[in-house]
């Protein structure tokens, strides 16, 4: 009925490589549908004999269920063995969930009865978090003065594994912009450090759209051209920056260990200090602007 109700859902974590947490999120994929994201995490963990463990935790961490899974003949049917069971306690904990177990092939049963009893007498601890790093560069457009410059910003993240939000540092720059002021050019370019956080604010199983704001510390560099006496000169800014973006999160690699989510995204960077531009013995002058919009087209390395 509402569609922000279907942000609830899973992220899986292998310990081992069979199952891999991609081949369970493969098998979940028909299971809870495609506008489902991930929150909740489960957790598998190898047992003896071949045997699985499985645990579910929420958001905050707290155990909600726990199972250990017989031995399958094959990888395959032990990941759909998991799959089943995770979609079975997400529809039980989130209604609107709705389950198409019938288009999943048949999987060998979830438990024996020897099991059950002994599982679950046993306090579950919940799974360890840890962190999640990302790596990204992107190139950018950056307009000023009726023209556009290319830039480009390294970006490194840091955030709890599977949560929502992260921390950014970003080191970027742009290419010089140049205007008129006669007699001459005056040209400038700009260095910055951005470090700020951001947040998924909307978010399905294959793609996420990203808000993020922090604050800048920059230096420019103005030169003039033509002009009796060409001077130039450096100066630090200060400023703040507000972004957005839209991810794809379609590949990973190494057994769901990295992930690699390309992006498109714009901002606005506002600078706090007035930088003005004038010739002496003239009454020319003019003033950088204070406003910075800028369009990147960059990759996440997720791990």
């Amino acid at each position: 009925m509402v569609a922000a109700w279907l942000f609830v859902a899973l992220h899986v974590q292998s310990a081992g490589g069979c199952p891999a947490a991609v081949d369970v999120e493969r098998q979940l994929a028909p299971l809870l549908g495609d506008e489902v994201a991930a929150r909740d995490v489960a957790t598998i963990v190898p047992a003896p004999g071949g045997a699985v463990s499985l645990s579910l935790a929420d958001p905050s961490g707290q155990a909600i269920d726990a199972r250990t899974l017989p031995p399958a003949r094959t990888c395959a049917e032990q990941a759909k063995a998991v799959a089943v069971t995770l979609a079975v306690w997400e529809a039980q904990l989130h209604p609107e969930i709705a389950l198409a177990l019938d288009r999943l092939e048949p999987a060998p049963p979830l438990v024996t009865p020897t099991v059950v009893p002994s599982v679950v007498a046993v306090p579950v601890r919940p799974p360890s978090r840890g962190l999640a790093w990302t790596l990204g560069a992107a190139a950018a457009g950056d307009r000023q003065s009726g023209g556009w410059a290319p830039g480009a910003r390294v970006e490194l993240g840091l955030g709890p594994a599977g949560r929502w939000w992260r921390a950014r540092l970003a080191l970027g720059g742009v290419a010089r912009h140049q205007t008129s002021l006669p007699p001459g050019t005056v040209s400038w370019r700009r260095a910055f450090v951005h470090l700020g956080a951001e947040a998924d604010v909307a978010a399905a199983r294959h793609w996420a759209v990203v808000l993020g704001a922090g604050g800048l510390a920059g230096v420019v560099s103005i030169s003039g051209d033509g002009f009796p006496v060409d001077r130039s000169s450096r100066s630090l800014e200060l400023g703040g920056e507000v972004r957005a973006r839209m991810e794809a999160r379609l590949f990973s690699l190494a057994q769901g260990h990295l992930d690699i989510r390309p992006w498109v995204g714009a901002g606005v960077a506002m600078w706090a200090r007035r930088q003005s531009l004038d010739v002496e013995g003239t009454t020319s002058a003019a003033a950088l602007p204070r406003l910075e919009p800028m369009v990147t087209l960059g990759v996440d390395f997720v791990w």
